[in-house]
């Protein structure tokens, strides 16, 4: 496996649920880009084999780690390790995510499971910016992204209440970081995926008759999240890029 470009050798990303999903797939193109990567994910089998794949195949120096990201102590224990190991961090890429394991309304659904999903999709991201950015402010250089969601799903079903509220949340948290960082070298954005087919998507009824090219690739939001780290859309904190567009308009600009 040739790396096709070393565009970001010598810099340090950590991208979170990197086990499986797009998170695995931003995992791929950073590390094909030469950057240095912690790769977390709450059960360590995945990451463990990804770093493996990762550093055999593009050279890179790739460190797992089993983290839940809701936990603010191990948070702060596995960021000291990654700058210690690997250096300072560069790039936050903020995939990790659940949904509710069931179509059910709000009144029905279980609260417990609820507040886990808020947890997981808005405290965890919540965590590792607030754990990265005090030195990426320092060095005057950073970027974190944060994977949106239209919550197209919450939209068609009524259902999926706990994803919908904590990725909408995610985005308002995106905008009051862009805020408050402007002018710090620091930059802040949404990646919107559209409709990307995962194990989690693939496993929600609402999907079910999904035809293939009903789906958005995975390299759309890969090659924006690259180019994001590249420093291509500085201009842009604090708003959402849509991948799929940007994917397309790329295609229109080569031509025919």
């Amino acid at each position: 496996m040739t790396p096709p470009s070393r565009r970001l050798e010598g810099r340090v990303g950590v991208v979170t649920g990197a086990g499986r999903g797009l998170g695995r797939e931003v995992s791929r193109a950073l590390a094909a880009e030469g950057m240095r990567l912690l790769v977390l994910a709450r059960t360590g089998t995945e990451v463990r084999a990804l770093a493996d794949e990762l550093e055999a195949g593009y050279d890179v120096a790739v460190l797992p780690a089993a983290v839940d990201v809701r936990d603010a102590e191990a948070v702060e224990r596995v960021v000291e390790h990654v700058e210690q190991r690997l250096g300072p961090v560069d790039l936050l890429v903020n995939a990790a995510a659940r949904i509710e394991r069931t179509e059910l309304p709000f009144w029905q659904a279980d609260p417990a499971e609820l507040w886990d999903v808020v947890e997981t999709n808005l405290r965890g991201p919540l965590l590792l910016t607030r754990a990265l950015l005090p030195q990426m402010v320092a060095r005057r250089h950073g970027h974190v992204v944060n994977l949106a969601s239209t919550a197209r799903a919450a939209t068609r079903t009524g259902t999926y209440s706990g994803y919908a509220v904590s990725k909408r949340a995610l985005t308002v948290l995106t905008e009051v970081l862009a805020a408050s960082l402007a002018g710090t070298g620091v930059v802040v954005l949404d990646v919107l995926p559209g409709l990307v087919r995962t194990s989690m998507t693939t496993g929600m009824p609402v999907w079910r008759d999904v035809p293939d090219d009903g789906w958005d690739p995975a390299s759309a939001t890969t090659k924006t999240v690259v180019e994001v780290a590249l420093g291509r859309y500085d201009t842009a904190a604090g708003t959402v890029l849509d991948a799929p567009a940007l994917a397309r308009r790329r295609a229109s600009d080569r031509g025919p």
